[in-house]
């Protein structure tokens, strides 16, 4: 659901703007209506529009109450007829106040007769008297975020998107004391609601339910924000590519950690982390190394990050690896046949060599049941398979 409030206010007339559209500016021009007045007096900084913006805080409560006073709302009106109609955008704000209809459209919590009126005086070219009436409504909304704890039932898509934004990468959640909380919305990925958008999406298939999981995807508050507002045909195509990637990284995900891994790999990282002299390592010869057969040329930034791994570290791993087979405590061809095989998975096509390295190295972390201060041993462990040939096939010419 888009929320109808402050924040989501003031970043839409950003848009409408000619003058004063940058943050601060805007929020300034916009709360003044109301924050100048006699009877309120209340001080707008670039603190108090940051905190509204970034939904950190709800409106000054003076500014709140004289908002829904007759005398205050009369000055308001002739204020944005005054003051803020001379610095509107004559290009955009037609598409802000578009928007802004959207906004209150796309909220479930707003009245029906209260997105009918401020609708109509829209429609009517009221523009200055809506934009009005509608900033001083955010005004009243909740705008300040409250922190809501993850719902067991969005694990499945958060883990889906690796618990992150597909988009922007950005964490999906955050560690409040003892409590995982939300930094996400769950949006459809087909919209629930076309109204008005019949043109855009013509020709685009209707999911036989709106309501399934392969038509959810989880985003940040941000983009999902952007995608409910209003969304297009372009935007609805990337998504679901998004989307059906995801589902397919994912499933592939799943397949790879089903797969056994011997408990023997934990002698090889505990090695790895162990305190010891690294300036006595025998570093492999150049003439030895095979990464340039193995890694696109594309990848550059990959292929030096294994050859350090492997010039380092190869004859060390080795030598694990051949101490565990000479003492029994091992067995390096099934480890090498297990790494293999969960390549073999992973390289369908979908994948770049980076992704495949990087699951990789999750995957031995998993399976090994190490923290996450054992990862780069595990991306080694990986560098020393892609030199052995476990991992990867040679470049054909």
């Amino acid at each position: 659901m888009s929320e109808f409030n402050i924040s989501a206010y003031i970043k839409t007339m950003q848009r409408g703007l000619a003058e004063d559209n940058k943050q601060e500016a805007a929020g300034r021009l916009l709360l003044n209506s109301v924050a100048q007045q006699s009877c309120v007096l209340v001080d707008v900084d670039g603190k108090m529009v940051t905190n509204l913006v970034k939904r950190n805080a709800d409106v000054h409560e003076a500014i709140k109450t004289a908002a829904a006073r007759r005398d205050v709302i009369a000055t308001a009106i002739k204020y944005f007829e005054d003051e803020v109609d001379s610095k509107l955008n004559v290009h955009t704000i037609d598409d802000a106040c578009e928007d802004l209809i959207k906004l209150l459209e796309n909220d479930k919590s707003v009245a029906a007769s209260k997105k009918q009126s401020l609708e109509a005086l829209c429609r009517a070219g009221e523009i200055n008297k809506f934009l009005a009436m509608s900033f001083l409504y955010a005004i009243s909304r909740p705008n300040k975020q409250i922190a809501v704890p993850v719902d067991g039932d969005d694990i499945p898509l958060l883990a889906e998107a690796g618990y992150e934004c597909p988009i922007c990468h950005t964490s999906l959640v955050k560690q409040v004391k003892n409590t995982v909380m939300k930094k996400y919305r769950i949006v459809n990925v087909y919209p629930e609601d076309i109204t008005g958008l019949e043109d855009e999406f013509n020709n685009i298939a209707v999911p036989r339910r709106i309501d399934s999981q392969g038509n959810k995807i989880i985003l940040c508050e941000k983009h999902a924000e952007e995608y409910l507002v209003e969304p297009t045909k372009e935007e609805y195509q990337k998504l679901k590519a998004i989307k059906d990637q995801m589902v397919a990284n994912y499933s592939l995900r799943v397949d790879v950690n089903d797969m056994t891994l011997e408990d023997d790999i934990q002698t090889v990282l505990d090695g790895l982390m162990s305190d010891f002299d690294e300036s006595e390592l025998v570093e492999l010869s150049m003439d030895a190394l095979r990464i340039d057969q193995k890694i696109k040329p594309e990848n550059h930034m990959l292929k030096n990050d294994e050859i350090t791994r492997v010039l380092k570290y190869y004859n060390y791993i080795n030598d694990l690896f051949s101490s565990m087979d000479r003492d029994g405590t091992g067995d390096f061809d099934l480890i090498a046949s297990e790494v293999n095989t969960a390549y073999k998975k992973l390289d369908n096509g979908r994948l770049t060599q980076e992704e495949i390295v990087d699951q990789l190295a999750e995957w031995i972390r998993n399976k090994s049941q190490v923290g996450s201060k054992f990862l780069r041993a595990c991306h080694i462990v990986v560098a020393y398979f892609i030199q052995n040939c476990e991992v990867f096939r040679e470049i054909s010419e």
